[in-house]
């Protein structure tokens, strides 16, 4: 299980040879550099897949699957500090391509170390038919729930005890047989009572404990695909003269367009509220909450759609325009504030 505490160095010392092999994976992964790691049974998502009728599971993509190794790169908290999206947007990307490189080195030392086959799921890859929205082969928050190293919140967003939701992960699936990590049973989210994350959404995409994708995009990915197509595109297409579409590449909205597509900045995490404003994870309260104690964006209507979640949750349902939620990733034994899963876990180690 993943923790603040160091780790065991793995190394060519006496301790390397009591190690198990799921202990040397996560071994090497926290001194390649990842801030958090966990192992998942891949039965347990096959079993349980995100959707039903939309199977992100293991299978899809490899049936030889034992174990898949999750690793989470923590976000630097001056990130949040700042109103630039174009500083937001560049530094995810970053994180979000160091989890990848970090994949990709556990994958090698799978093969190289424990002589199993093993590959890395990318961050950025999307099944253009699978519900036709940016849903990937796998989903990584699933697959970071499953090793144990959080629950979703009520944004949907997964969020850790030592981060909250301001991690992003890379997962490597594997013939190795290793042995997986327990599955968190209680809510790192206490949900409803607190709604900072709607609160804070400025195109009101958080549902009770989903997220409205395309509402969310709307703030998070405002450099995609259809603003390059009905944008600038489509104006060029517009135009007769040549010397009218070269004057427009030209313009400084298509040059951004550009830098969206080669770096992804600002079609990608662009948009920040629902990560810098959440309250779990140790680096809040030190880093975080002066700075993000007044939200803005609250409304009255947000506040009674919290109110109806509220009461809905009340009764043992979620909001009757949500679709449907499984408990298993929330936390079906009810909330535990995180600092107390962290003591369990130190404590266990």
């Amino acid at each position: 299980m993943a923790s603040l505490g160091s780790a065991p160095t793995g190394g060519d010392g006496p301790s390397a040879v009591a190690l198990s092999d799921a202990e040397r994976v996560k071994a090497f992964a926290r001194n390649a550099g990842a801030d958090l790691v966990g192992i998942a049974d891949p039965a347990a998502l096959e079993a349980n897949p995100p959707d039903p009728n939309w199977p992100q599971v293991p299978s899809r993509i490899w049936d030889e699957v034992e174990a898949v190794v999750v690793i989470g790169v923590r976000v630097p908290l001056g990130e949040f500090l700042s109103d630039d999206h174009q500083v937001i947007g560049y530094v995810n990307q970053l994180v979000v391509h160091l989890a990848d490189r970090l994949s990709h080195r556990v994958a090698r030392f799978i093969e190289d170390d424990l002589k199993e086959r093993a590959v890395q799921l990318a961050n950025d890859e999307t099944d253009p038919e699978l519900k036709h929205g940016s849903y990937g082969f796998l989903s990584l928050r699933h697959l970071a729930a499953e090793a144990g190293l959080g629950t979703f919140g009520l944004e949907a967003n997964l969020l850790t005890p030592e981060y909250g939701p301001r991690v992003y992960f890379g997962a490597t699936l594997t013939t190795a047989t290793l042995e997986a990590d327990e599955r968190l049973t209680h809510q790192l989210c206490i949900g409803e009572p607190c709604g900072r994350c709607l609160a804070a959404c400025p195109s009101d995409a958080v549902m009770h404990f989903t997220l409205d994708k395309v509402r969310c995009a709307s703030a998070a990915q405002y450099q995609g695909a259809r603003s390059i197509i009905y944008g600038p595109l489509r104006a060029m297409a517009a135009l007769d003269d040549p010397a009218d579409v070269l004057a427009m590449l030209d313009t400084g909205e298509v040059r951004e367009k550009y830098t969206s597509i080669v770096r992804k900045i600002n079609a990608f995490g662009a948009c920040p509220r629902c990560v810098e404003v959440c309250p779990v994870g140790i680096d809040y309260s030190r880093f975080l909450a002066a700075e993000h104690k007044h939200i803005p964006e609250d409304t009255e209507a947000k506040r009674a759609k919290l109110d109806e979640m509220l009461t809905a949750r009340s009764a043992g349902e979620f909001a009757s325009w949500n679709k449907p939620v499984n408990e298993r990733w929330i936390g079906e034994d009810g909330y535990k504030p995180f600092t107390q899963v962290l003591r369990e876990r130190e404590a266990s180690e």
